[in-house]
C-alpha cells in the first residue's frame, strides 16, 4: 500500500477528501489544492480533481435550484390565474441535490479505501481531457 508525503495511505488521504466534500467545499479545496502541489501519486490527483469536480458540481445545481423554481413559478403565474405552485418545492429540491451528493461522495470515499473508483462519465471524461 503506497503512503503519501502526510504517512497515511493515499487510499486514506482520498477518502477523506471525499469524506470532506461532504461537509466543507471550502476544506475539500483546500486538501485538493495540498495534493495537486505536493503529492506524486497520479491516482490521488486524480481522485483530488475529481472529488472537487464533483463538489463544484452540486454546488452550482444549488445554485441553479431557486433560479429553476422562480421561472417554473412565473410561468404557472402567467398561464393562469390561479398559481398552484408548492411552496415547499424550491426546498425539496435542495434536499434531493444534498442528499444525492451525500450518497455520491461516501461511495466514492468509501470506494476510494480500497482504491477502486466508481465511473461517473462526464466527470471522468472531461478530467481525462484536461488533466495532464
Amino acid at each position: 500500500m503506497e503512503k503519501s508525503k502526510l504517512g497515511i495511505s493515499v487510499g486514506l488521504l482520498a477518502a477523506g477528501m471525499y469524506f470532506l466534500g461532504m461537509v466543507s467545499l471550502l476544506a475539500l479545496i483546500v486538501v485538493a489544492g495540498y495534493v495537486l502541489l505536493k503529492e506524486d501519486n497520479a491516482w490521488l490527483k486524480r481522485s483530488a480533481v475529481k472529488a472537487s469536480s464533483i463538489a463544484i458540481v452540486f454546488a452550482l445545481l444549488g445554485l441553479i435550484s431557486p433560479l429553476l423554481t422562480g421561472v417554473i413559478s412565473s410561468l404557472i403565474t402567467l398561464s393562469s390565474s390561479y398559481s398552484t405552485w408548492p411552496l415547499g418545492l424550491s426546498t425539496l429540491f435542495n434536499t434531493v441535490i444534498n442528499l444525492t451528493q451525500f450518497l455520491i461522495m461516501g461511495l466514492l470515499g468509501l470506494r476510494s479505501l480500497r482504491q477502486s473508483e466508481v465511473k461517473i462519465n462526464k466527470i471522468d471524461d472531461l478530467i481525462d481531457r484536461h488533466i495532464a
